[in-house]
């Protein structure tokens, strides 16, 4: 294996998030789906819905999480 292969295939967020545990927030893989996020991101975006909601209490909204949700899928690969 190369080492470019190595370094490049893996998630550098992963460490970042490794063993934490966020509140739930008021949106399901449901909500997600219907937005027009495919499954394959919905994970990683509930992820980092969670993290913002914890980080500041103001987004714990659910149109804004939805609006944020949007963005959060638009920017992920």
């Amino acid at each position: 294996m190369k080492r470019s292969s190595l370094i490049y295939g893996f998630d550098p967020h992963a460490l970042r998030t490794a063993g934490r545990q966020y509140p739930p927030v008021d949106i399901t893989l449901q909500d997600l789906g219907r937005l027009g996020i495919p499954a394959r991101k919905a994970p990683r975006v509930m992820q980092e819905l969670q993290a913002l909601a914890c980080a500041d209490p103001s987004l714990r909204g659910r149109k804004t999480l939805l609006r944020l949700a949007r963005q959060i899928a638009a920017q992920l690969l």
